[in-house]
Order: structure tokens, then C-alpha cells, then sequence
């Protein structure tokens, strides 16, 4: 053997062999002091190390136990960061080559205290601040030494990688704290070749989750980019109890029920391609009162860019929404373009999560029962524009388009029907029985809740552009066809101009403006009607049944308040003309022939016919006040002025009916009776007005010429008038001293008829 290769043997015997015993004779503990003081010095914290052990072969390995770094002062007396075990071991001869070979990095119980006080202080902002500093002054590394750390990572291999038993607690101010246990992470096979085993595992608040991954190959670490770092990996959560975290979450649904028996699993898979391509698909789900899941199928092609194939809302099993499409821009300005598209939805089962809707429609005949959605909506993080919405409700379809711009708000809509029915959408709670009042916070809430004044003031910012159009509107009796409306508003005014639609064989033209800056709000309002079939429009608009006939019609009025105390405010005026109709609950001609001829039967319908009526109009206060009523017919012409309270929905009226023509067939045995005039008085509620003749000796005397003919009644007349008959002899018990008063015509008349008519 050549002496070179001999002695270089040697050499390498006796390295060896000085590795092996050094750390016997080489206390590293001397050093553990020196270590502690230094921490110390830096971070204002003392550190304690159990003990060091170091070995320099095979391996350069070096162990410490039971390290603690304390707590920051005026926090907890605890530690900061403790470690039961910490073992490194490194390959020596790599290390020659400046290339780093770890056989094991294993740390053993690790725990973190993590707390942040009321006033927004935490135990770790001190170290924060002075690595911070430390940098702001310079205090860096040099930059060879910088440069040289690359190569010597670029060698880095490891057979494993291991934390155990590690915790994390976080305690926020007085909020419960939430605790990260059971940590453990193992990484195995590290190295930039092949791709590195990541498992993470623990419970987050005594609930288990874990995640499987496999991450790389890194490659050329100089030229790593995270964005395409190949990954692929599965979490697993299944049951993450919310009570822990409820001082982080606000505004906690009541319909979801009590937080604290609230929890959230989760289960997805992951993946980061080469190219950037990262994919997710999985569910969460939140187990609450209500149960809700949702599930996901999302790509992203590139960092910014975001396609849905699939996201799915799951509401009690029941699937709700699916929603696809693609987002753009997050990093900066997201935009996005989605379709979104629902399941039906019927009443009573929303019901379930919204209970009002049960007291709402407790008493309608006929209630809506389901609603579909379907939509394509595109925006950004200012607004929302609905380029397509497809709303069915109850079958019937309604196109929406428009947009909206949050801050403002900025609505403008387009909406388009066919056939459209708004009964069954309007609310109408069950009637409580007469004479009852609702107990205080019972089924009479709803009632009284529905009664009160509206507050609209919040409106006030909004800018509206409205338009609608429908076929065919169905409301409250109504059909109105070819209905078209346009509403615009801003600063709290919004107008209805106009709003116009067919009716009944006639039109309606309407204009109409709210202002609803003031509590209560104001309105006001013009109609002009033409040609329009009254009988449907006064039921449906006052539920009133008392005319029939063809309407033209223009009225201006305005008041405060929307609901039916308003009515108190009401003012304005108008102006009428029907014809062709008739007035139901009265009968002019057969009120006329009971003067004439009190045991004449009733001939007919309780209605008077007529050709034409009109009339204008001055409401104030609600209280509508007519000075020139005037009605046509064959037989009659009635003139009339009265008032008509629409807070009360009563009437006042005179009416003046004067016969032009015969009451034959209509049950008068006379054949003409021209001329007769017989004042009426109606008063009463609009659903049971009563009639009554206002009869004075005037008015005998006015019709004394239609009265007197050769029929009974007016012989009768005759006899009165000449003396000859109805004068009566005075009472044997009237002294025959006593002076007789003297008897006027009209005094003579009505005594006379006194015995003719009964009631009279």
C-alpha cells in the first residue's frame, strides 16, 4: 500500500475516532447559559433550556429538552413557547460539499400561547417590532452570506420532518379561547426531485380535521414560483363546533337557532397544476337548525381568474340554487358573470324558515304557492346588472333587466309580463272576530303591525327608473289590459308618469307622485278616466256596489300618510260623468209613487235607471262635498248636492227628483204625473243607505198641480183645500167658548193628509 493512501487512512481514522469521543469531553451545556443570556438580551423574555446533547458522528445531531421562552409582561403568566423535545440530525459528510442532509427534524410537544388584550396589545407584538427594527437599522445578514444560503437549500434533503403533539391557544380578549390540539405534521422524503408527503392533523376546539398532500417537486429553488408548484391534496374536517367562535361571529341568524349546538364540516379536494391551473372541488356544510350545504366544482386558470362549473345551495336536503360562471380581476377589481338558477320554491315550505309568511296570507281565499328564479347577473364590486331574470311566479312569467349600483342606491329595472295575477301575492292576515281585541304580543301584532304609518324616509338617497308592462294585470277584481307604468325618483320623490291601462271597455291615464323625505309621507295623484265600466272599479277601489254605467271621470287630489287613517288628510277635486246606468239600494220612481200612493206595493228592483248623471266635487279632510248633482232619465230629472264622508263611508244627501214623464208601469194607477217633485233624503253607511221623502206643507203645496187630478188622492186634495172634507169637529172636552185659531192652507194639507198616508 502506498504511504499516501496509508496515512490518509490514518488521518480519517483518527477524525473519526476524535468525532466520536468529543462530545465526551466537551461539555455543550457550558454553553447553555451563554444561549439563555443572549435571548434574553434580544427579546426581553427569559429562556430556559433543560438540557443539550450533541453528537458530532455519524450524524451532527443536537437535542435540547424542556425549552421555555416566557410570556411577554402584563400578559398571562404562562409561557410564550414551550418544547418538550427538540432533535436535529444532520449528515456530516454533505456538509462538506456545503450541501444539507437531514436524517430527522423532530420536535416534540411544542405549544404557542397566543393572546390579544381588550386594547388591541398582543404577546407577540414586541417581537414583531424588534425583528422590524433590527432590519430598519441594517442589522442584516451580508449578501455573500445571503447568496450562499440558496446553494446549500438547493442540496437540502431530508428523510423526515415531524412535529407532535404541538398546541396552539388563541385568546382574544374575554372570548372563550379557541385551542389548535393535537397537532401533528410530518413531511416525508424531502428533497426537490420528487414529490414531498404532507400530513396535517388536529383538533380545532376538540375537533378533529386532517390533511393529505403531496407537494412538488420544487425543482430549482432560485426559480421556484408558488403559483405552479404542483399540489395535490385532500381536508377533512368533519364536525368543527362554532361555540368556540362565536365571539368572532356577528350577526348570527336567528332562524339558524343557538350557536353553541351550531357546527361546520368541510371536505374538498385540491389541486395546483404547473401551469397554474388550480382546481377545487368539495362541500360544507352547516349543521344548525336549519341545515345548509354547499357544494363546489371551481377552477382557476389563472391567479385572477375564477370558473364556477358548480356551486350548489342545499337547504334541509333540499337542493335550492345552482350557480355557474366565472369571476375576473380578484386580485384587484373582481367582475363577474354568473347564471343563477333556483329550484320551485312553494309558500309553505319557506314557511318553515320564515313563519310571518304563515300569518300573512292566514286569511286569503286564494294565496300564491310557489316561485321560481332563474338569472343572469354580471357585476363588480359597484354594481349589479341583471342582464335576463326569468321569474316565475305561480307559473306566470316575468322578464326583469336592469342594474343597480350599491352605494347610492341606483335602481333601473325593466319588468315585462304576459298574464299576470298580483291577488295572490297581496298579504291578507286572518280577521280577528268582532268584538275582540288581540292580547299584546298575540296574533293581533301582525294586525296592528300592518296598520302602522310606514316610515319611508329611508328612501331619500335612492335614484329609481322603473318601467312595467303587462298583457293582461289582474288586481283586486281589475282586469287591466295593456298596462304600462314608469316610475323615476331621487332625493325621496318619486313620480308615476304615467301609469295607464284598459279597463272595463275604457282607459286610464294616471299620474302621481310620492314624497317620502317626510314622516308621514305626502302623495298626490290625477286620474283621468274615460268610457270605463264603473261597477268593477268602484268594488274593487271602496268595495262599494251602489252604481252601474259608463265613467269618464277626472280628479286631482293629495294627502298624507299610505295608510287608511290617511283618509282623514285627504283633499282635492274632480269632476264625473256616467251614462247609461243605475243606482243600487235606491228607487227614485218608487218612492215617488208611495207619496202618491201609499198602498201601491213595490214594483221592482230596489234601483234607479238612468241616462246620465254628473256632478263635481271638492273632498277636504277626507269629506267630499257635491253642489251640482244632476241625473236624467226618461221619467225623472233629480238634481242633488250632499256630502260623502270616505273617513266613516257614509253619506248626507238631498236629492230633488222631478217626474217628466208617467209612472205607469211602475205601479201608479195615474196616468201622468208631470211635474211632481219629491225631495229625498239619503243617509247611512255606503253598503245600507236608507231613503227618506222630505215632506213639508212647501212641498205639498209645490206639487199641489201634479197632485190634483180625478184620481183619489187628488179629489182627496181638492176636498182639503176646499174645506169640504178633513175638517173635523172639535173634542167634546174642548170648551166651545174657546176662540178657534186660524187654520192655514198648509196646515190643512198636512192634517188631511195625516188620515190618508199612513205613517204620514
Amino acid at each position: 500500500m502506498p504511504k499516501f493512501v496509508r496515512y490518509s487512512l490514518i488521518v480519517i481514522v483518527l477524525i473519526i475516532a476524535g468525532l466520536l469521543v468529543a462530545p465526551f469531553f466537551i461539555d455543550v451545556n457550558t454553553y447553555k447559559t451563554q444561549i439563555e443570556q443572549t435571548v434574553e438580551d434580544s427579546t426581553g423574555r427569559k429562556l430556559s433550556i433543560g438540557n443539550i446533547n450533541a453528537s458530532l458522528f455519524p450524524w451532527i445531531g443536537i437535542e435540547l429538552d424542556n425549552v421555555h421562552l416566557a410570556n411577554r409582561e402584563g400578559f398571562t403568566d404562562r409561557d410564550f413557547l414551550s418544547v418538550q423535545k427538540l432533535n436535529v440530525k444532520l449528515a456530516l459528510l454533505p456538509l462538506l460539499s456545503k450541501n444539507i442532509e437531514i436524517k430527522n427534524f423532530e420536535i416534540n410537544e411544542p405549544k404557542i400561547y397566543l393572546e390579544r388584550q381588550e386594547n388591541g396589545e398582543s404577546n407577540w407584538g414586541d417581537l414583531v417590532s424588534a425583528q422590524t427594527a433590527s432590519t430598519e437599522s441594517g442589522d442584516n445578514e451580508p449578501a455573500d452570506k445571503q447568496t450562499d444560503a440558496a446553494p446549500a437549500l438547493a442540496a437540502l434533503q431530508a428523510e423526515s420532518l415531524s412535529l407532535t403533539g404541538g398546541e396552539v391557544v388563541w385568546v382574544d380578549g374575554k372570548a372563550e379561547p379557541v385551542t389548535l390540539a393535537d397537532l401533528n405534521v410530518g413531511l416525508t422524503d424531502v428533497q426537490l426531485e420528487r414529490p414531498v408527503a404532507v400530513k396535517l392533523s388536529g383538533k380545532l376546539s376538540g375537533n378533529a380535521f386532517e390533511l393529505d398532500a403531496n407537494v412538488g417537486p420544487l425543482g430549482d429553488l432560485s426559480k421556484l414560483d408558488p403559483v405552479a408548484l404542483p399540489i395535490q391534496g385532500h381536508v377533512k374536517a368533519d364536525n368543527i363546533q362554532l361555540a368556540p367562535f362565536k365571539a368572532l361571529i356577528s350577526g348570527w341568524p336567528e332562524q339558524l337557532g343557538d350557536i353553541n349546538s351550531a357546527s361546520v364540516g368541510l371536505n374538498a379536494n385540491i389541486e395546483q397544476r404547473p401551469d397554474g391551473i388550480r382546481l377545487g372541488e368539495g362541500s360544507v356544510v352547516l349543521n344548525s337548525r336549519i341545515g345548509l350545504a354547499v357544494n363546489w366544482k371551481i377552477e382557476m386558470s389563472k391567479a385572477d381568474q375564477l370558473k364556477v362549473s358548480r356551486a350548489g345551495l342545499i337547504v334541509n336536503g333540499k337542493d335550492i340554487l345552482e350557480v355557474k360562471g366565472s369571476v375576473k380581476n380578484l386580485s384587484a377589481n373582481p367582475a363577474f358573470q354568473l347564471r343563477i338558477d333556483s329550484q320551485p320554491l312553494t309558500r309553505s315550505w319557506l314557511a318553515e324558515f320564515v313563519p310571518d309568511l304563515n300569518s300573512m296570507y292566514a286569511g286569503h281565499p286564494s294565496a300564491w304557492k310557489q316561485i321560481e328564479i332563474g338569472t343572469l347577473v354580471a357585476g363588480d364590486a359597484k354594481q349589479l346588472e341583471i342582464r335576463d331574470m326569468q321569474l316565475k311566479l305561480d307559473n306566470e312569467l316575468v322578464q326583469v333587466s336592469g342594474a343597480v349600483v350599491y352605494g347610492v342606491p341606483d335602481i333601473r329595472l325593466r319588468i315585462a309580463a304576459r298574464d299576470l295575477h298580483m291577488d295572490p301575492w297581496l298579504p291578507q292576515g286572518k280577521e280577528e272576530p268582532q268584538g275582540q281585541t288581540p292580547a299584546a304580543g298575540a296574533g293581533g301584532g301582525a294586525q296592528q303591525a300592518s296598520a302602522a304609518e310606514p316610515d319611508l324616509r329611508f328612501l331619500k338617497p335612492w335614484r329609481v327608473t322603473a318601467k312595467m308592462q303587462a298583457a293582461t294585470l289582474f288586481l283586486r277584481g281589475m282586469e287591466m289590459r295593456n298596462f304600462n307604468v314608469s316610475i323615476n325618483g331621487s332625493n325621496g320623490r318619486f313620480d308615476l308618469n304615467p301609469l295607464s291601462f284598459k279597463l272595463s271597455g275604457g282607459n286610464v291615464k294616471e299620474k302621481a307622485s310620492l314624497d317620502a323625505s317626510v314622516y308621514p309621507a305626502k302623495w298626490k295623484e290625477s286620474v283621468h278616466i274615460t268610457d270605463v265600466k264603473v261597477g268593477p272599479l268602484l268594488k274593487a277601489l271602496a268595495d262599494m256596489d251602489m252604481l252601474e254605467g259608463t265613467l269618464s271621470m277626472d280628479t286631482s287630489f293629495r294627502a298624507t300618510g299610505l295608510t287608511e287613517a290617511g283618509v282623514k288628510t285627504l283633499n282635492g277635486r274632480g269632476n264625473l260623468m256616467l251614462r247609461n246606468g243605475k243606482i243600487k239600494g235606491i228607487d227614485i220612481p218608487d218612492t215617488i209613487r208611495k207619496f202618491t200612493n201609499p198602498a201601491a206595493a213595490s214594483a221592482g228592483p230596489n234601483e234607479t235607471d238612468f241616462a246620465q248623471l254628473s256632478g263635481s266635487f271638492v273632498v277636504k279632510n277626507g269629506i267630499a262635498n257635491n253642489q251640482d248633482l244632476f241625473m236624467a232619465s226618461p221619467l225623472l230629472r233629480v238634481t242633488g248636492k250632499g256630502l260623502v264622508n270616505l273617513v266613516s263611508k257614509t253619506l248626507d244627501y238631498h236629492v230633488e227628483p222631478r217626474v217628466v214623464g208617467t209612472l205607469i208601469g211602475q205601479g201608479d194607477s195615474s196616468p201622468v204625473r208631470k211635474g211632481l217633485t219629491v225631495p229625498l233624503h239619503i243617509t247611512g253607511p255606503f253598503a245600507s243607505p236608507k231613503v227618506r221623502p222630505e215632506i213639508s206643507a212647501k212641498t205639498l203645496i209645490q206639487n199641489a198641480p201634479a197632485l190634483l187630478n180625478k184620481g183619489k188622492m187628488g179629489g182627496a186634495l181638492g176636498n182639503i183645500l176646499g174645506g169640504k172634507k178633513g175638517a173635523q169637529a172639535a173634542p167634546a172636552d174642548q170648551p166651545a167658548s174657546q176662540p178657534e185659531q186660524p187654520v192655514t192652507p198648509e196646515k190643512k194639507i198636512l192634517k188631511g193628509l195625516g188620515g190618508m198616508i199612513p205613517g204620514f
